[in-house]
C-alpha cells in the first residue's frame, strides 16, 4: 500500500477501546440471559407447586418463587432496555492529533 493510502485510512479509523465498545450487555449478555431465563423457570415451578398443593405450601417456597420471579424480570429488563443515543465525544476526550 501506498504511505498515503495509509494516512487516509488512519485519519478516518476511530480509535475505541475495547472496554467502551464491549460494555455488560454485550460481553455477558448470554449468561445473564440464561441465568434469567433459569431464575424464571425456577420461580414458576415453586410457584406452581404452590398453587397445585396449597396445604403444603410453606411461606419461604412462596417467597423464594418471588424473589426468583422479581430477579428474573430484573435482569431481563437491564438486558433488554434501550440504550441511550450515542452521545458525541467531546474535544478533552479526543486524541491530539
Amino acid at each position: 500500500m501506498r504511505a498515503e493510502t495509509l494516512i487516509r485510512v488512519a485519519a478516518h479509523h476511530v480509535v475505541k477501546p475495547l472496554v467502551i465498545r464491549g460494555g455488560l450487555a454485550r460481553t455477558f449478555g448470554s449468561l445473564v440471559s440464561f441465568l434469567a431465563v433459569l431464575f424464571l423457570f425456577g420461580g414458576l415451578y415453586l410457584l406452581g407447586d404452590a398453587f397445585e398443593h396449597p396445604l403444603d405450601a410453606q411461606a419461604a417456597g412462596v417467597l423464594a418463587a418471588a424473589f426468583s420471579i422479581t430477579l428474573a424480570s430484573i435482569l431481563l429488563y437491564f438486558l433488554l432496555k434501550p440504550r441511550h443515543g450515542q452521545r458525541p465525544r467531546t474535544s478533552r476526550f479526543r486524541r491530539a492529533e
